[in-house]
């Protein structure tokens, strides 16, 4: 089995997990250098993060590869019409605020913050009352020296991505931030042509397992909403979906969108998907959800 993936360190490792998932040990791992990473290295921060997936999913549909790793931030809300996918993997789902290793970590207002993201920024912005917020580049590794040569006071970081690298969390001074997360994040997902035969062959097994088929559903009702508000995980919107209750009966999706100078929270519950999903939909534009998140275009 072919598995198509980015060469960053971060993607290897993820494809590592994905390998391990698997009971089909004779596989090639095929390394694809994306218009995202080649943005990424020349220090470019506002693009589509889909920059990272398009050259391998082209890949896919020519079969370059079998299947292909990814992860599930980075998937367009909308399914590829020639491509399946499914969503995989524990779910951590936490942002880590870091501080430099001289630094007590209790954050005051007027420390030099470093994130890429939008929805970070304006949660930063709204609920650490943060003053001084700039951009940072760079993988993990990087932002991390950073960080510690001085150039920040402090970064936030996906704790998956930390957790995947194998960093050592005991030499890191960080706090674990309560905020919502962007949709899908901590979860991977394998992307794959219909009828793959070793596609097929692994999602016999997880499909039979109930917890794993949670994250997938889950993760599939995150993109949905974020689709029908042709929103995406470059958007100032945080959104989770549980499934609760006995066998996940309970349908919830629960978010906020980040204006420029307010937000709002919203929730859709429901023991269907489509009707909890248009119920949040619902909530969100009667507080002009839509307008605040058309504030930042």
């Amino acid at each position: 089995m072919k598995i198509a993936t980015r060469s960053s360190k971060l993607a290897l490792a993820q494809t590592s997990f994905f390998q391990s998932w698997i009971s089909n040990k004779n596989t090639e791992i095929l390394k694809i250098k994306t218009e995202g990473d080649k943005k990424s290295a020349l220090g470019e921060l506002l693009f589509d993060k889909a920059n990272f997936v398009n050259d391998i999913e082209k890949f896919l549909i020519e079969d370059g590869a079998d299947v292909a790793i990814h992860s599930a931030k980075d998937m367009p809300a909308l399914k590829h019409l020639e491509l399946d996918h499914y969503f995989f993997g524990p779910r951590s789902k936490s942002d880590l605020l870091i501080f430099r290793k001289d630094i007590n970590p209790v954050f005051e207002s007027e420390m030099k913050l470093g994130t890429s993201s939008l929805r970070r920024k304006m949660q930063a912005k709204f609920f650490l009352d943060a003053k001084n917020i700039v951009p940072i580049s760079g993988n993990v590794d990087t932002r991390l020296n950073k960080l510690n040569s001085g150039d920040y006071d402090c970064i936030i970081l996906a704790e998956a991505g930390c957790q995947r690298l194998k960093i050592d969390f005991e030499k890191l001074n960080y706090i674990k931030l309560d905020h919502l997360t962007c949709a899908g994040q901590g979860i991977l997902a394998v992307q794959f042509k219909p009828n793959n035969k070793f596609a097929n062959e692994f999602l016999v097994d997880w499909k039979q397992n109930f917890l794993q088929r949670v994250v997938h559903d889950e993760t599939e009702m995150e993109k949905k909403l974020l689709a029908k508000i042709d929103a995406s995980c470059n958007s100032a919107i945080a959104v989770r979906a549980t499934h609760e209750g006995p066998k996940g009966i309970n349908k919830i999706v629960r978010g906020e969108i980040y204006g420029l100078n307010q937000y709002i929270s919203f929730e859709g519950k429901s023991s269907n998907v489509d009707t909890a999903i248009a119920d949040a939909i619902d909530m969100l534009k009667n507080k002009n959800g839509l307008e605040l998140l058309n504030e930042h275009n």
